[in-house]
């Protein structure tokens, strides 16, 4: 059965439901819920392959979580759903930090128009045990600074290593589009968790 979503109008009022695939097709205003994997220890960032059986993006790298918040669920109930079905990790709210919501920009290719805001979360953990659902291919692990070259410097390629520390090469047009999310949210979270971390011309 098709997921229902909440839709808002551009003052983000509530208008009404509508299935996912027409909320893609029109671009109707919609809610979802990100969260980042960061490892405790050190400035580490986890990520998912998306499967290769997914209709949208199939196998792009994504953030280790994000989905769609069903028609009146809250954000809190949707993380928790998202994180269990995409990565296998049972968790509590207690154990994730919230970092608000973020208006993320349109965006539009053939067939796909997505306008949406996010409910950003972060959750902390070194080698966390990952078990993906079937929406996920693999988990990876990238170092804060070689994605912070990649989003705010514009690199076409970065390094990542599989969670049996196997390197791979991952270039910019493999991964999919959260423009902006990591330099407004969680690069200022980033400085404050690892005070000493050096991004870009710090």
């Amino acid at each position: 059965m098709e997921e229902v979503l909440d839709i808002y109008d551009e003052d983000w009022n509530h208008i009404g439901t509508a299935p996912r695939s027409e909320v893609h097709e029109k671009g109707l205003f919609h809610q979802v819920v990100h969260c980042w994997v960061i490892a405790q220890t050190e400035p580490v960032l986890y990520f998912q392959q998306r499967a290769h059986t997914k209709k949208d993006f199939p196998d792009c790298y994504d953030l280790a979580c994000g989905g769609h918040m069903d028609a009146g669920e809250p954000a809190d109930a949707a993380a928790l759903r998202e994180i269990r079905e995409e990565t296998g990790l049972v968790l509590t709210m207690d154990q994730l930090v919230s970092l608000g919501t973020y208006r993320a920009p349109d965006f539009r290719i053939p067939g796909y128009y997505d306008r949406e805001i996010s409910h950003v979360y972060v959750y902390r953990q070194d080698q966390p045990a990952f078990a993906p659902g079937p929406e996920v291919g693999r988990m990876v692990c990238i170092s804060a600074a070689d994605f912070y070259r990649m989003e705010a410097e514009g690199a076409e390629q970065i390094t990542g290593k599989t969670l049996d520390g196997t390197e791979l090469v991952i270039r910019r047009e493999e991964w999919c589009c959260h423009d902006g999310e990591f330099q407004a949210k969680i690069i200022p979270y980033l400085k404050t968790a690892f005070p000493e971390i050096h991004l870009g011309g710090d």
